[in-house]
């Protein structure tokens, strides 16, 4: 783009000038008046944009007023008529997305065959809505130093936006508008509904250079939105023009370009653990498009008629994170515990009850004798596929920490396409065809796994592709000036894989495992990859491929009379899944098994609190479970939403907004009616005990018929440089349906081999494998096979569960207090009542009753007996439990581009309060049966922020304040263009759990999250992170930015009195800036060099410490873990360099 093109654009880039019109187009309207004021009725306006000459016509009505629809973004020209007046034009009118640009004219007296030319800017001040948002060219988007040129990023430059961690652009998930869940956004791309039901927060991703403009609404949003209670963006593509234009740049860096982490300790050139070379980092992004009018020679001339426009944007990383990593010792290899700063270990072969009581010995020194490790574990060992130690790192009580510096390797492809077709029949009649294309491929190198061993990496060594695509086709049809019919189809897709390397090579064979099948090699252990718990990353996946996708349709129809602009229409959204699963064969899990016991056979905590690893070595098995699919996950749902809308002109100066939309969505079902539900007063099929598992063929939830939703607000600026607005509405949010295999129960068969509740006995040494009772099929499902009911797990959708909806409000006022410059004061706020949350029903009341019957004999062991529903085990309950509640306070300034100078700057104060931060989560503090203790800050709430953004066409050059008479010396002067960002937010707030109790005498984990007494006041020191303390580079040498000491472990039987997330954490400090030089190159070609710095001041952000207050194991407690990566808000320092060519 040259320059003072660019200038012009960003005058309308970031500004909030106009209201905001229908999904992905635009409206312009006006009152038209004489000398005298009196209204000018039967004024003929003429509209053309003027890159298509694409024509649209209107005529005043009585009130003089008139109002043209379903307009796409870009320059415009009007032209007035009337028989007594003067022709008048108004020229060069910028139209932004969804904008409803009031354009008034005062007629001159005369022969309409005089002309006029009007001019002057578009005026800074919302006149004609109550909504808040803003509107970005495309083009400033690419220009801005937004790094790999997402267009969610456009939500970091907005007013009511947090983030939850470091957000990064190719997902909503860290993002959150006005307070409200991240996956209550809806996207929409040329007005098509762009969201993925089945990925959550991941979307379809138009290309930057595509991209005319977005549009990112916060609160109150007019009924023509659905499916966004928790706000809106909004993409509209380019469109072609009648003249060919092209653009092809690279975009990128290389290693000495990019700076290491903070807790990095090599520099990218240094050689790595397995990189001698140094690190093989680089990072381009080259893109291109094509645009024009669409002419066959001697056939058929598109000039005026019909466009296109392509794009097309690949992104190739090769990158390696040095990663904080833990492998097993050498020692611990050999069955060597006998390290002061271990757990002490017992041999699971002595497990036995003499008089009552239960005994385990434990193992000589701490070692478990060679002859004594079993076969199965002897033959992981020879294959050796952990890699070796390569610093000293420390141990927690079941393991060693930190003692491998891994160089995690990925390579990244993404390759993107962007189509849109327009044509014109004539003036009333428009079609367009748009078509987005996302492909992902790539792969991870494990961290603590060797490189050569990728069958045993369960977690980073696995494949998974993805493509997105999102289609849509739609047509505008002008029946009269006053009536104008808009319709859209459109097809959203997301296919994802996972491909397992280890699948179809017999490994339980070459382990010598029997019994099992020889699909997939076992999970040896779960959870992190770094601890002995997943045996250090040996935790097993299973190879899946989803197909998710959705069908939409709306039908807008738009009739003005007299004052009043109605809005109606009808929109249909159809979402449908279709997942398939290989299980893994069996989970084996060693937790446990050389732990101490008590006297009731409760395994001891603290210091004897033995090893998972351990445990594997012997080979004696805790539990084993096997999974088995029968069918499919296949949910389907559906939802149907009426709207009206009336922006009603009451006077010149006021307007006023009302609306109304009904949404009615179907409970989901499956294609075959194959679902589960769990149903509290039937009979169980396997004990005959109240409380079973149902499998109702039909919705699992009643209809939620009564989902209206009110908006009102108004527009009102009684003063020519004054604005007053304020709204206030209702958003429903939809529920749609689990993408995971949540209400799925039986149609996955689970067999569980475990002891029986209270005794400590493991089943068998995994060598010695029995085979497990075949699944039982009954009525075409597969009920729970073993006896300790601790692993039969179900899901329960309250039948009772509705729709939660969103209100939220704002007020503002804004005032152009000189020429080009804008103030506003607002406020917007939010409230979410019945938000969906999952909580566990089948735990155990505290209660003093309770609390002793679980000290009675060997009774907390055999806690699985005490729960309300003892043949169950964890039953989670989807309702309706959530609320939350956003306040916001922001003051912005604005300058318009004016002498070659743009800014924009805001600062937020705000808070979010919440009892969860996604949909669907939950657990709960003890005791679940009080939720009101989770309410709390939101884990996303940062309660001060602010950006500032600017942009400044340097002033040398011909035609600027200073230039040169030398030819050579303008050509260097001319063309330099500055862009800055600036973020400064507070911190997330810390959230502090507890675990590794001194004694057992604890609840049950299944009763709730664990946490710890506060006896002190816990503060976090912000000063010490400059601090690396005598070794930054290892996590549990680190210096703690958080006191322990504020913190003690609970009485026995005793909840712990924490909070949720009581302290604020690491601030974001962050700044972009970028500097380009433009050549023109003959008439037509112009080319760009461009330097982005990311980060250009290295001040270095972190995500938040350790917060699990663990007495036993206190070497993480309040350690900085890692800072953001290159992709995230607040990354690393680097650069990139953009070399252009444009036409």
């Amino acid at each position: 783009m040259l320059p003072r093109q660019r200038s012009l654009v960003i005058a309308a880039a970031f500004s909030v000038n106009a209201a905001f019109g229908q999904i992905g187009t635009s409206t312009i309207t006006g009152r038209i008046t004489d000398p005298t004021g009196a209204v000018v009725p039967s004024v003929n306006v003429t509209v053309v944009q003027t890159s298509t000459n694409f024509t649209s016509t209107a005529v005043t009505n009585s009130e003089g007023l008139y109002r043209v629809l379903s307009l796409q973004p870009g320059l415009y020209r009007l032209t007035f008529e009337a028989q007594g007046f003067k022709r008048a034009v108004r020229d060069a009118v910028e139209l932004r997305t969804g904008d409803t640009l009031a354009v008034d004219m005062v007629l001159q007296v005369g022969s309409v065959n005089e002309s006029i030319e009007v001019s002057g800017a578009v005026a800074l001040l919302e006149t004609e809505t109550s909504a808040t948002g803003t509107v970005m060219s495309g083009n400033i988007l690419y220009d801005l130093p937004l790094y790999q040129r997402y267009i969610n990023s456009t939500m970091n430059l907005v007013p009511g936006m947090t983030t939850g961690g470091y957000a990064y652009g190719g997902s909503l998930g860290a993002y959150h508008l006005a307070g409200q869940r991240a996956g209550a956004i809806g996207i929409f791309e040329d007005g098509v509904n762009g969201n993925d039901q089945g990925a959550g927060t991941e979307t379809t991703k138009p290309i930057q250079n595509s991209v005319a403009e977005v549009k990112v609404l916060t609160t109150v949003p007019p009924a023509e939105y659905g499916h966004s209670a928790g706000g809106v963006i909004s993409a509209v593509k380019k469109s072609g023009t009648n003249d060919y234009h092209g653009l092809a740049s690279f975009y990128g860096r290389t290693r000495r370009m990019q700076h290491r982490l903070f807790f990095d300790s090599l520099r990218t050139s240094q050689p790595t653990p397995t990189r001698p070379n140094g690190v093989p980092t680089f990072f381009m992004m080259p893109d291109a498009n094509f645009s024009g009018p669409i002419s066959i020679p001697k056939l058929y001339d598109g000039k005026n008629k019909t466009f296109f426009f392509f794009g097309y944007q690949r992104l190739h990383e090769k990158k390696v994170a040095q990663v904080d990593a833990s492998v097993p010792s050498p020692e611990m290899r050999r069955g060597d515990f006998s390290n002061p700063a271990l757990n002490r270990i017992f041999d699971p072969a002595t497990t036995r009850r003499v008089g009552g009581s239960w005994l385990r010995d434990p193992f000589p020194g701490n070692i478990i004798p060679s002859s004594r490790i079993d076969p199965v574990a002897r033959r992981v060992l020879d294959a050796d596929p952990w890699n070796q130690p390569n610093r000293a790192g420390g141990f927690t009580g079941t393991g060693a920490a930190g003692n491998y510096l891994a160089d995690e390797f990925a390579r990244v492809f993404f390759d993107d396409y962007n189509l849109r077709l327009d044509h014109q029949f004539n003036s009333a009649f428009k079609i367009y065809y748009s078509w987005t294309d996302n492909r992902f491929s790539g792969f991870q190198r494990p961290w603590n796994i060797r490189e050569d061993r990728p069958d045993f990496d369960h977690v980073a060594g696995n494949y998974s592709p993805s493509r997105n695509q999102l289609m849509s086709f739609g047509k505008t049809y002008i029946i009269s000036p006053a009536v104008v019919n808009d319709a859209r189809i459109g097809y959203t897709r997301r296919r994802s894989e996972l491909q397992v390397t280890n699948f179809g090579k017999n490994w339980p064979q070459q382990l010598g495992i029997p019994n099992i099948s020889q699909e997939l090699m076992p999970a040896f252990g779960s959870g992190d990859r770094n601890n002995a718990s997943s045996i250090y990353g040996l935790s097993g996946a299973a190879p899946n491929y989803n197909v998710n996708e959705t069908i939409s349709f709306r039908n807008d129809l738009s009739y003005i009379r007299g004052k009043h602009a109605f809005k109606m229409g009808y929109d249909l959204l159809r979402f449908r899944l279709n997942s398939a699963v290989i299980a893994n064969p069996v989970r084996f899990d060693f937790s446990g098994s050389t732990t101490g016991l008590d006297p009731g056979g409760v395994a001891l905590g603290g210091a004897n609190a033995g090893s998972p690893f351990a445990g594997f070595l012997t080979g004696y098995v805790t539990s084993a479970t096997t999974t088995s699919e029968l069918t499919s996950w296949l949910p389907r749902s559906a939802i149907h939403s009426f709207y009206i809308q009336d922006d009603w002109k009451m006077t010149p100066t006021l307007t006023v907004n009302a609306g109304l939309r009904y949404s009615n969505e179907s409970p989901f079902r499956t294609k075959y009616g194959l679902m589960s539900q769990f149903d509290p007063n039937g009979t169980d099929i396997l004990t005959g005990r109240t409380g079973a598992i149902a499998h109702p063929t039909k919705g699992l939830n009643r209809r939620d018929s009564n989902n209206f939703n009110p908006r009102l607000g108004l527009a009102w600026h009684p003063l020519d440089k004054w604005v007053f607005r304020g709204g206030f509405g209702f958003y429903t949010v939809d529920v749609k349906f689990p993408a995971g295999r949540e209400m799925y129960d039986e149609y996955q068969g689970i067999a569980l081999q475990a002891p029986a509740p209270g005794d400590p006995t493991p089943i068998y040494q995994v060598s010695r494998a029995t085979a497990l009772p075949p699944a039982r099929i009954i009525n075409g499902v597969a009920p729970f096979v073993g006896t300790n009911f601790g692993g039969r797990n179900i899901s329960y959708w309250d039948p009772n569960l509705r729709n939660p909806y969103v209100m939220n409000w704002n007020l503002s006022a804004q005032h152009e207090f000189t020429r080009d410059y804008l103030i506003e004061v607002s406020y917007q706020g939010s409230g979410g009542v019945g938000l969906i949350e999952r909580w566990e029903l089948n735990a155990i009341p505290i209660t003093d009753a309770n609390t002793a019957l679980l000290r009675t004999g060997n009774n907390l062991a055999a806690a699985q007996n005490f729960r309300p529903y003892p043949h169950m085990g964890n039953i989670t309950m989807r309702s309706n439990f959530g609320h939350s509640t956003f306040h916001s306070g922001t003051i912005k300034i604005e300058k318009r581009m004016s002498k070659g100078l743009y800014f924009n700057t805001f600062y937020t104060f705000s808070k979010a309060i919440n009892s969860a931060d996604t949909d669907n989560a939950g657990g709960g503090v003890l005791p679940v049966q009080n939720r009101n203790l989770e309410k709390a800050r939101a884990g996303y709430d940062r309660n001060h922020r602010y950006i500032g953004t600017v942009n400044w066409e340097l002033p040398f050059g011909t035609g600027k304040r200073f230039t040169s008479d030398n030819k050579v010396g303008r050509w260097l002067m001319s063309g330099w263009e500055l862009s800055f960002i600036k973020t400064i937010e507070s911190g997330n707030p810390l959230n502090f759990t507890f675990q590794n109790a001194s004694t057992n005498n604890y609840y049950p984990g299944f009763s709730g999250v664990r946490r710890p007494n506060l006896v002190g006041q816990p503060v976090y020191n912000f000063g010490l992170w400059n601090n690396g303390g005598p070794d930054r580079f290892v996590e549990v040498n680190r210096p703690a930015v958080v006191n322990m000491n504020a913190f003690a472990e609970p009485a026995q039987f005793t909840v712990g009195n924490a909070g949720r997330n009581l302290i604020t954490g690491p601030r974001l400090v962050w700044a972009q800036v970028s500097a380009q030089k433009n050549f023109r190159i003959g008439e037509k070609l112009n080319a760009q060099f461009r330097w982005d710095f990311q980060n250009c001041f290295k001040t270095y952000n972190f995500t938040g410490p350790g917060t699990v207050v663990d007495f036993r194991n206190p070497q993480i407690f309040g350690k900085l873990r890692d800072d953001p990566r290159t992709a995230s808000l607040g990354g690393q320092p680097l650069m990139n360099i953009t070399v252009a060519l444009q036409f």
